[in-house]
């Protein structure tokens, strides 16, 4: 039954056969969390791993009516709405997506959490890069998403419909595989102002200081979420040390309550 929630109509996968793009169905997180037991209720996918599971490589998700990339973690990247064209005649050459195609991310953990900042509006000559952008019918999109040790992949997809349940059917194709990239996470600091900066930089990004805590703890599978309320928790622990994490987070969150989507193995 979940499969079938989530395969777009046969109207669709025929259409998108014809025009030669493959075809996904996104779900709203805040109606299918939870309802589903995929984690993040369909709401996410991976045109890598062509998995709606948010453990396998989510690159993009759907949540109030806004699509998203970079959830957790060093994981970030970018989107921008190119109107309503056709599909088709998007290409490597795509004057709006020439950043995309030749942008090269850090490796180094503090130059990757001022890029993450930088990709809620990076401005370029071309376009203005976004991290989070309203839906818009019709329209179609480019998006670069960098999952450090997993992928890096450039797409242009088109949000071809909106069904009544509030889910988009989306069309789309692969522009580019880059190489993937590989993060430096134990860069040692050589100044104070280097210290400062990370400092900073972990500010800005509470999960990533939350998830550094949780790797000196040996707890290196846990993802945070912080775009939620109250904040998620994805990923694997150790059995038996679930409470442990959990109760870790929660000190380190000013103790506010978190969200547990974690599994134990």
């Amino acid at each position: 039954m979940e499969e079938d929630i989530l395969l777009p109509d046969s109207k669709d996968l025929q259409q998108a056969e014809k025009e030669n793009f493959e075809v996904f169905r996104l779900m709203p997180r805040e109606t299918y969390d939870r309802k589903l037991n995929i984690q993040g209720g369909g709401s996410y996918y991976s045109f890598t791993t062509k998995s709606h599971d948010y453990q396998k490589i989510a690159q993009i998700g759907l949540e109030q009516n806004n699509l998203k990339v970079g959830f957790a973690g060093a994981d970030y990247g970018f989107i921008d709405d190119l109107g309503n064209i056709s599909l088709s005649n998007v290409s490597k050459e795509t004057a709006e997506i020439n950043f995309l195609v030749n942008y090269k991310p850090p490796i180094k953990l503090s130059d990757v959490r001022a890029e993450q900042r930088k990709s809620n509006n990076y401005e370029t000559e071309n376009a203005t890069y976004k991290s989070r952008i309203p839906v818009s019918v019709g329209h179609v999109y480019a998006l670069r998403a960098v999952s450090f040790d997993d992928a890096d992949v450039l797409v242009a997809f088109k949000v071809h419909r909106k069904d009544s349940d509030g889910s988009l059917i989306v069309f789309w194709k692969l522009l580019e595989t880059f190489e993937k990239p590989t993060l430096i996470r134990n860069e040692q600091a050589s100044s104070t102002d280097n210290v400062e900066y990370v400092s900073a930089a972990y500010a800005e990004n509470p999960a990533a200081k939350i998830e550094e805590a949780l790797r000196k703890k040996g707890f290196n599978d846990v993802k945070v979420d912080i775009s939620t309320s109250p904040i998620t928790l994805r990923g694997t622990v150790p059995k038996g040390k679930l409470a442990e994490v959990v109760s870790l987070v929660q000190e380190l969150n000013g103790g506010k309550p978190v969200k547990n989507e974690l599994t134990e193995k």
